[in-house]
């Protein structure tokens, strides 16, 4: 992988940069990492496109701020048809497609996934609304429809699903961050997180508080948002009973850990910025922790999100 230099003190680094620090601190999973590189850099520089153009897309609908609504814990998206995503697939094809098929052994899904839209076989926005909505009936119907397995056509779908979503989210970054919410699944599409973050405090924060770190953050699977989370809560099955999560983590990577619920045997991946300079790329984050899904799994833990990569 190729090198990059030193960064300075809290700088976000590129998709590029994060999975090279990463192999440096875990050399063994470096050809697995560096598997996913080029997909990934793909990803971020698609969505930072899709964003621009979705700003000036009168049929994308803007995030409507409902308070009830989001009082009553339902996504913003719940309610918008996810149609209008459709209108970005060749563009999302076009870009990403070349590197999926470079993924494991799912080269040819991909070309059967191609085809099948080309041919109009399944439509895209179907496919869409089944990841979105984790459609497990219908999802399964397309998979006998493309020759696709099931879980294969949901990995394909679900990297198309995220770069358009995370461009809706970096487009409408602002009014996003001002959603107040409290449930474990994201406030804007409705996806469990596949990642934690424990902020760094914030440079107003007092004394006294900051020795206990900043706020915890949990990252979208599908769409990249962030929303603050409750400490100590299972973002599982929302046990806050005293000493409900427990954590590990592995070697010296202190900053790096595991999270996991004692009652329903849930984990969920952590990194910890609190005593870092710079902040990885958050999307491409969880796939740097891998070491720490195999301890999990060998522990007969349960992954919050399941991935091609913490399935074993």
């Amino acid at each position: 992988m190729q090198t990059v230099a030193t960064t300075s003190a809290n700088t976000t680094l590129s998709v590029s940069q994060t999975f090279h620090a990463a192999c440096e601190r875990h050399p063994a999973l470096a050809p697995l990492i560096d598997s996913f590189s080029a997909l990934y850099a793909a990803r971020a520089n698609l969505i930072e496109s899709l964003a621009e153009k979705l700003t000036e897309n009168k049929n994308c609908p803007a995030p409507i701020i409902q308070e009830e609504r989001l009082q009553q814990g339902v996504p913003i998206l719940s309610d918008s048809d996810i149609e209008w995503a459709e209108a970005y697939y060749l563009e999302v094809e076009a870009a990403l497609f070349e590197y999926l098929k470079t993924i494991g052994t799912i080269g040819p899904a991909v070309d059967l996934y191609k085809k099948a839209i080309a041919n109009k076989n399944v439509a895209i926005s179907s496919l869409l609304r089944a990841a979105l909505n984790s459609n497990e009936s219908v999802l399964i119907q397309h998979a006998k429809t493309t020759g696709i397995d099931p879980a294969t056509l949901l990995f394909i779908t679900q990297q198309i699903l995220s770069c358009i979503l995370g461009a809706y989210v970096t487009a409408h970054a602002e009014i996003l961050s001002k959603i107040f919410w409290r449930e474990a699944y994201c406030p804007v599409c409705g996806s469990l997180p596949d990642i934690s973050i424990q902020q760094r405090p914030d440079a107003d924060q007092s004394e006294y508080l900051a020795g206990g770190g900043g706020k915890k953050m949990m990252h979208c699977s599908c769409c990249s948002h962030q929303w603050h989370f409750r400490r100590g809560t299972c973002p599982a099955c929302n046990n806050d009973e005293a000493g409900a999560i427990h954590y590990f983590h592995v070697e010296e990577q202190a900053g790096e850990r595991v999270e996991y619920c004692n009652k329903c045997k849930t984990y969920l991946n952590n990194i910890d910025l609190r005593n870092t300079t710079s902040t990885p790329d958050i999307t491409a984050a969880p796939l740097t922790l891998i070491h720490l899904d195999m301890k999990a799994a060998q522990k007969k833990l349960k992954p919050l999100v399941h991935t091609i990569w913490n399935t074993f």
